[in-house]
């Protein structure tokens, strides 16, 4: 059976924000209400400060995100997409295509799982190399975004429904697979696969951690550690797959 192995894309590939920087991104360009975007960043900054309920942050800045980008036209969000990547692949860590190679090599399925809207993940992804990924997604009517979002992999549950998805899809082992994320949303994946890997990990996420003895890592032993946790000395709790 196949291997997957699900990224998380901001905090664990790069230090950006990418859904606030595009915001920021439409704000400048006059693409969208600028009261509503700052009130959708003010509700992202509230999320990344953490100390309240994680998942309520979460419905609460997609909630935004539907408001901000209601009546907007695709291609319009597309263009920012484009103009913010190219600003943004710069700080991408350095680890990250060695990484990537590394993951090939060993025979991984690799896979782009984020909270951030599709048009942002499916960018990086295809930088990146990276044929499956998944991100928000928008009900969109005549090329211009009606306000809802349809799939949020930052809600409770989320994540792990589209691991469950990709699995079945790709015919994968969750046991044999590999997950690295840095919040609570991706501990919902770490905890069900065979080899999770916490990186850079919240408060929360590295309390859960230490409590299921799942590695942790930073960006300059992420590729030290790999191999060793690959080579089945270190676990975790991961729960069998199909």
């Amino acid at each position: 059976m196949r291997r997957l192995a699900v990224l998380d894309l901001d905090g664990t590939l790069t230090p950006d924000t990418l859904g606030g920087l595009l915001v920021r991104e439409l704000m400048a360009r006059g693409v969208c209400d600028g009261e509503v975007g700052r009130e959708f960043l003010a509700a992202v900054e509230r999320h990344d400060l953490g100390g309240q309920d994680f998942f309520g942050a979460v419905s609460e800045v997609y909630q935004g995100l539907g408001r901000l980008l209601a009546g907007v036209a695709v291609p319009s969000v597309e263009r920012a997409v484009e103009d913010v990547w190219a600003q943004a692949r710069g700080r991408l860590f350095g680890f990250v295509r060695p990484l990537l190679r590394m993951l090939e090599a060993e025979g991984f399925l690799v896979a782009l799982v984020s909270g951030e809207p599709i048009e942002m993940v499916g960018l990086v992804a295809e930088d990146l190399g990276i044929d499956v990924y998944r991100g928000a997604q928008m009900a969109i009517q005549r090329n211009r975004y009606m306000g809802q979002v349809l799939q949020g992999p930052g809600r409770s549950g989320g994540k792990p429904d589209i691991l469950q998805e990709l699995a079945s899809l790709h015919r994968a082992s969750l046991e044999r697979s590999f997950a690295m994320g840095n919040s609570l949303s991706d501990a919902e994946i770490l905890a069900l696969v065979g080899f999770p890997l916490a990186f850079e990990p919240s408060p929360e996420l590295a309390d859960l951690a230490a409590s299921r003895g799942w590695r942790r890592v930073d960006r300059r032993d992420v590729l030290q550690v790999l191999p060793v946790l690959l080579a089945g000395e270190q676990g975790g709790e991961g729960v069998p797959g199909a």
